[in-house]
């Protein structure tokens, strides 16, 4: 059975506030973007299964993974992974989403003996190779977040707390809680763990594609001149 994490008050009461202050908050061009993550504080559920979130892992026995939900006195729910062989072991939820449009998932976890050699706990993007800061080892609640650019066609994102990844299983004990999924406005230069593009940046003068085209055409130009406006004398070298 998957041992069950204890929060504080004060670890509460921050969860809750990193939650409610998203990125969109504070630099996003959608200041009052609606939160896309159905029931990311895991306070709802029945039957020992949060609601709105589905389980997988590469090795479906359950010998491998054991995978559990909780809801503390504070009214804060936990997802938890117990990896008990190396496996690729997630939790998910897929949201639909708008094309060519940034979104930034966040959320808090902490580990107990996840190995080193390979992925740890991260957020994710199924389907891509889009992750968060990952933790190895055993690790106190840390925040972890990333960008994602969704592309032209793209209409739903399928999130993931994960424990392990693609080519990489690993063991080990992961706690999630806390998330969050918002259309968040282009992230600020220099922002870590970012997918999908960064944000374009313009310089002062013409595309290169025009520089190109006006040196093409001088070119031809030149010798036109050579060719039928200069005497015939001065195409004989001297």
């Amino acid at each position: 059975m998957v041992r069950q994490t204890t929060w504080s008050p004060l670890f509460a009461a921050t969860a809750l506030f990193g939650l409610l202050l998203t990125p969109s908050a504070t630099h996003s061009a959608e200041p009052t973007s609606q939160e896309l993550l159905l029931n990311g504080i895991l306070s709802a559920g029945a039957d020992g299964q949060p609601a709105d979130f589905g389980h997988v892992a590469y090795l479906s026995e359950a010998s491998a993974s054991v995978f559990g939900w909780s809801v503390d006195t504070s009214g804060i729910g936990t997802l938890s992974i117990d990896s008990l062989k190396p496996n690729d072991a997630r939790w998910t939820q897929t949201v639909p989403v708008q094309p060519g449009t940034w979104y930034r998932l966040t959320g808090w976890a902490r580990t107990e003996d996840v190995g080193a050699q390979n992925r740890g706990a991260a957020l994710s993007i199924m389907g891509t190779f889009h992750e968060s800061q990952d933790l190895r080892g055993t690790q106190g609640w840390t925040p972890l977040a990333l960008w994602v650019r969704t592309t032209a066609a793209q209409t739903t994102l399928e999130v993931a707390c994960r424990l392990g990844g693609y080519a990489s299983l690993n063991s080990g004990r992961a706690w999630y809680t806390a998330l969050s999924l918002q259309a968040s406005g282009a992230p600020p230069e220099g922002s870590a763990f970012v997918f999908g593009g960064q944000v374009e940046v313009r310089e002062e003068g013409s595309p290169i594609w025009v520089q190109i085209l006006a040196a093409l055409v001088v070119v031809g130009l030149a010798l036109l001149v050579w060719r039928y406006v200069l005497p015939p004398s001065a195409h004989i070298p001297q």
